[in-house]
């Protein structure tokens, strides 16, 4: 045993500052304690999870607490200023009450419609370990996978089936990079089945920072805003050093946090993030962007050289990196969702683009047509091939969109001639909204003329022109009229009208089969109806089917003799703009 002068406190060993400071520490983490042992003892306590945590039973749910907004905001200021060692039992409870915290007053907040545990089920037998280890979901960011500890096989493949696992439920997550370093995080706590209640957590929240390539990057602008707005000067900066990238730099700034600051830092961030919100994650990333340009103004050397050199041989502590930016005065929630909401409509215009006049040159020519009544289907089918005139204004069409322009010239001549005159709008895709029906029909309530076009996996392009007020579908049943139609672009081109133009003397009963134009429920939207369904959309967007109709006489849809069904690769929907015809 060692005697009092070579004990390893000994005066002369540490200094006498030091012991002091660590005296004032003590002192002051009792005192919290003490002061917020209610507090302490909620967030360590097992009762929210009802032995959930004790179990590797998925049939078992979690039931969320309440909490009101004064213990929150005693909470709030427990949780930043205790640091708990990374491996301090005190995490497991503490991640899993904070993320199942309801605030009394919060139900302005939107949620998905959390999924429970026992619906989701983690197949262990997928993924082989030699074919799939270099597999991901098309949410993730290849280029930035975090494994922080996971450093054996086995832990990286149980990441993968539970990120595999939450995209089977969940097709609307086109993009978001963030759920990978997320769920990591979380399995260093938790099995995959809680990993997987608490990531749906934080969807249901909205705390992913996105959940399509727009989004995200609508939050890589938001964060260069908040940088000029609160850290004028180092913004300043950062453009003139990067002047040739300074896009590629704002890109990186959720992975400064994430990829490179260390373990440590980065667990004690995730402690506040999860009750507070991706507020705590800006602030973290205007602090760090702020000192990195104070420190390679003050190196003359040059020591560092990158963003990521500064955050992994960062010199401050975390308690002085949290003390700045939690200092940074008037940073709002609102602010924040401004800023996204302003963006987002900013990029989503972004995506439109004039065609050049060689362009237009080049989609040829499309004659008129002089006859629409050659065909085996009552004058109802037209060939795309007879004449049509090309339409000289047709220049703007949207970039993203499935067609190209002599697809876009061939649709406006079918449509009528007050609506040709108007040029293309995208206002959903699933590329960048995802695989939701309630999305999309979201962004149609005051439509009335709109055009939906389906791309399948096997290539094929087809759709239908849909007439109808899209609010009507609140009335459950069939709406619309009759200058809707079904068409086909890839393979053939074929333009199927509605067949009461032509059947105008039939009795009631025949006339109402010929008259079911637009439906929409929770589970499916169908266009065309009366002995078959012309068109039908499932609510995932991922899949649909296509039969003979009596309201457009049409053959089906895709080219396959053997099945109805098909699988959706791209699904838009095109509106009608008349601002620059």
């Amino acid at each position: 045993m060692a005697d009092g002068n070579s004990h390893p406190f000994n005066n002369d060993v540490i200094a006498i500052e030091t012991i002091i400071q660590l005296q004032k520490q003590l002192v002051q983490h009792q005192q919290i304690s003490s002061k917020h042992k209610d507090l302490l003892d909620l967030l360590s306590s097992n009762r929210t999870s009802n032995h959930f945590l004790n179990t590797t039973d998925p049939s078992i749910n979690i039931s969320s607490q309440t909490i009101t907004d004064d213990d929150f905001n005693r909470l709030k200021s427990l949780i930043r200023s205790i640091i708990w060692p990374i491996d301090h039992l005190i995490r497991r409870q503490l991640w899993m009450n904070i993320l199942t915290f309801n605030r009394i007053d919060s139900s302005k907040q939107h949620f998905h419609g959390p999924i429970s545990t026992s619906s989701i089920t983690i197949d262990h037998n997928s993924y082989s370990l030699s074919s799939k280890s270099n597999q991901w979901p098309t949410f993730v960011d290849t280029s930035n996978l975090c494994f922080y500890h996971l450093t054996d096989l086995t832990g990286r493949l149980l990441l993968q089936r539970v990120l595999f696992t939450f995209a089977l439920h969940h097709p609307d997550l086109t993009y978001c990079p963030s759920l990978e370093p997320l769920a990591c995080l979380l399995l260093h706590y938790f099995n995959e089945h809680q990993v997987l209640y608490l990531i749906n957590r934080l969807l249901t929240k909205h705390w992913l920072f996105g959940e399509t390539r727009l989004q995200w990057e609508a939050n890589c602008q938001v964060f260069k805003k908040l940088l000029k707005t609160y850290f004028k000067s180092t913004a300043d900066t950062i453009d003139l050093r990067y002047a040739n990238n300074n896009k590629g730099f704002y890109q990186e700034w959720f992975w400064w946090i994430f990829r490179y600051l260390p373990f440590h830092y980065l667990i004690k961030i995730v402690d506040c993030f999860f009750l507070e919100g991706p507020k705590v994650i800006y602030r973290i990333g205007l602090v760090l962007a702020h000192l990195y340009v104070k420190t390679i103004k003050h190196e003359a050397n040059g020591n560092i050289r990158s963003m990521s050199e500064f955050c992994q041989q960062i010199s401050i502590p975390i308690e002085q990196l949290l003390r700045s930016a939690f200092q940074i005065r008037n940073l709002k929630r609102s602010t924040i969702e401004q800023l996204m909401d302003h963006e987002e409509k900013a990029l989503h215009t972004s995506r439109y683009y004039s065609r050049t006049d060689d362009n237009d040159q080049s989609s040829s020519m499309i004659p008129i047509n002089s006859n629409s009544n050659s065909n085996n289907n009552n004058g109802n089918l037209i060939d795309s091939q007879s004449k049509f005139l090309h339409p000289q204004h047709l220049t703007k069409i949207p970039t993203k969109s499935v067609l190209d322009h002599q697809q876009f010239v061939t649709l406006w001549n079918w449509l009528p001639v007050r609506l040709s005159l108007s040029q293309p709008n995208l206002i959903f895709t699933t590329q960048e909204h995802g695989f939701r029906l309630q999305t999309l029909l979201d962004k149609l309530d005051e439509i009335e003329y709109s055009i939906l076009i389906i791309k399948t996996t096997n290539n094929e392009i087809f759709g239908a022109f849909c007439a109808g007020l899209w609010s009507d579908r609140h009335n459950k049943t069939y709406f619309g009229f009759g200058e809707s139609f079904l068409f086909t672009l890839v393979p053939k081109q074929m333009k199927y009208s509605w067949v009461g133009q032509s059947h105008e003397n039939e009795n009631r009963q025949h006339q109402i089969k010929r008259e079911l134009f637009l439906f929409v429920n929770q589970e499916k939207l169908i266009i065309g109806g009366g002995n078959g369904d012309g068109l039908c959309i499932d609510a995932s967007l991922c899949e649909g089917r296509t039969s003979h109709c009596e309201t457009f006489n049409n053959d089906p849809l895709t080219s396959s003799s053997s099945s109805s069904y098909f699988s959706i690769a791209v699904l838009e929907m095109i509106t009608f703009d008349f601002s620059s015809s």
